[in-house]
């Protein structure tokens, strides 16, 4: 991917520390989270790997972050690949998480 795509891909996307309103998915395992990942990519769905957040899991384990923006999308694409979460979670402005429908 040449810099002008990848910037593009990243736009309005900050991906440092998470920013209020984003979105955290939890899967059940590291296959479900990567196989996800694949499906949003290839739909162009902007999203980063993270490690999940140590409040939302004792596991360490991968999570996708995506923006609320990207939210109605990644669940079109991952319903339609059979990939649903096993939890969402938004990033409350106080901070911490919110458990929320996907």
């Amino acid at each position: 991917m040449d810099n002008s795509v990848r910037h593009h891909f990243w736009e309005g996307f900050g991906v440092g520390s998470p920013a209020t309103g984003e979105i955290i998915l939890i899967f059940r395992g590291t296959h479900q989270v990567l196989s996800a990942e694949k499906h949003l990519k290839k739909a162009g769905v902007p999203m980063r790997l993270i490690p999940v957040p140590r409040s939302l899991t004792s596991d360490c384990g991968l999570a996708i972050r995506l923006t609320a923006a990207g939210r109605d999308r990644a669940r079109d694409v991952l319903t339609a690949a059979g990939l649903l979460p096993f939890s969402v979670h938004i990033l409350r402005q106080e901070g911490g998480y919110e458990p929320v429908p996907f």
